[in-house]
């Protein structure tokens, strides 16, 4: 449903706002394109990036703050260990229910009530605050991870309200970032552990993970069905490096990306993956087989960076997502400066992919799949230099992400500059 991401009329701020495919408030005609990128709202065409940006200008936080209606809240608990393939582990981190309750924000806090539950987050402890599907994720100082299961269009209100108090209540210091954990425009720090270089993990480098049989009879397979079901176009694949450790980069906009980028790749591609999606038995095997390992994105994981360090290590191919998500409006979010320190301290090629057209497929606020073109091009490898992360400064991070920038527009993609 569209209102899960514009869950405001963009035209008049009513909200709820559309029934029957028209505003409640100010009676705007809604049509939606038929990419889905696209919509015309009361006579006025735009993409979903111009409609999501009026949303975003309305007031974030009504006077007497935003209450919620019954919660479904969990806590992050540690459920076990993770076996990958090529000898990759990782502690197996799951969500422990506490319970019903109900929400309420301000300009100092966020409150949980109801059904057994009293807790109280003031916004100075939140370290974090992300969205996954509906459920708002927040990362506090000293009370651990809590998931907050909101329905329908609630859950990227609730994320949006959040980082507009957050933002705020820091004033006058500018937030940058607010996923792996918040990051001020004025701030530059070493990460709480060091992300290795490879030399460090050089002794431990990842296996070969499943036998490249197997593995290429599956990818035959997905892109058999991708043909017949999709227009799928690839351009550059040659300048994929036939050898060698090599990190691809690409945009985010589809759940299909990783499956689109390892079917138009010629090497295997191994991923990081959000470690929620290991959660079920029949998938997190189909994950471990397919060379996919956990990532706790809302947090700064370092397990995760080592195991990408000896996936490296070994020669293999590494896929990124440098946005850290999906969009939710078909733009380009910017690049997460954790990924910047790892392009830097892996010291490797990195390759640039484009895919354009995955986000009509399904986008982020849709649980529909729909046919469409789509082109997935491989540009130049970049030879990014090699710093380790204790000696990497702001203008290393800048100049990187400038260069990853550029790249990106030659391939006809647009990011936002940190």
């Amino acid at each position: 449903m569209i209102t899960r991401l514009l869950y405001r009329c963009p035209l008049c701020g009513a909200e709820p706002w559309l029934e029957a495919g028209r505003c409640r408030g100010c009676g705007a005609d809604v049509q939606l394109g038929r990419n889905r990128s696209t919509a015309v709202i009361g006579g006025r065409a735009g993409d979903m990036a111009h409609w999501y940006a009026a949303v975003r200008r309305l007031d974030r936080m009504p006077p007497e703050g935003l209450a919620s209606g019954p919660v479904a809240v969990a806590l992050e608990q540690r459920r076990g260990f993770f076996r990958g393939a090529g000898g990759l582990s990782a502690v197996a981190y799951g969500r422990k229910p506490l319970g019903q309750a109900r929400l309420h924000l301000d300009a100092r806090r966020l409150a949980i009530q109801g059904g057994g539950l009293d807790l109280s987050i003031g916004l100075a402890q939140i370290l974090a605050v992300t969205i996954e599907s509906h459920t708002v994720i927040v990362g506090t100082r000293d009370q651990g991870v809590f998931f907050f299961d909101l329905a329908g269009a609630a859950g990227k209100r609730w994320e949006d309200a959040l980082a507009g108090a957050l933002a705020v209540f820091h004033q006058p210091r500018r937030i940058a970032e607010y996923c792996p954990r918040i990051r001020f425009e004025d701030e530059f720090a070493p990460p709480a552990v060091p992300v290795g270089s490879l030399a460090v993990v050089r002794s431990r480098p990842a296996g070969p993970g499943p036998t490249p049989t197997a593995f290429e009879m599956l990818r035959g397979a997905v892109r058999a069905l991708l043909r017949v079901w999709l227009p799928l176009h690839i351009e550059g694949r040659d300048r994929l490096p036939v050898s060698g450790p090599v990190i691809v980069a690409a945009n985010h906009s589809s759940f299909l990306d990783a499956i689109l980028l390892s079917s138009a790749a010629s090497r295997p591609i191994w991923f990081m993956t959000k470690n929620s999606q290991f959660d079920y038995p029949l998938l997190d095997r189909f994950l471990v087989w397919s060379r996919a390992f956990p990532v706790r994105r809302y947090t700064t994981d370092p397990v995760a960076v080592h195991n990408a360090m000896r996936i490296l290590a070994g020669g293999h191919v590494l896929g990124l997502f440098p946005e850290g998500e999906r969009c939710w409006d078909g733009g380009r979010l910017p690049f997460k400066r954790t990924t910047l320190r790892l392009l830097l301290a892996a010291g490797v090629p990195v390759v640039p992919v484009g895919i354009s057209g995955a986000y009509g497929l399904m986008p982020r606020w849709s649980s529909r799949l729909k046919r469409g073109p789509v082109t997935v091009r491989f540009g130049p490898p970049l030879d990014l230099p090699f710093i380790p992360a204790g000696a990497q400064s702001g203008a290393d991070l800048h100049t990187c992400n400038k260069r990853l920038i550029q790249a990106f527009k030659a391939l006809g993609n647009r990011h936002q500059v940190i």
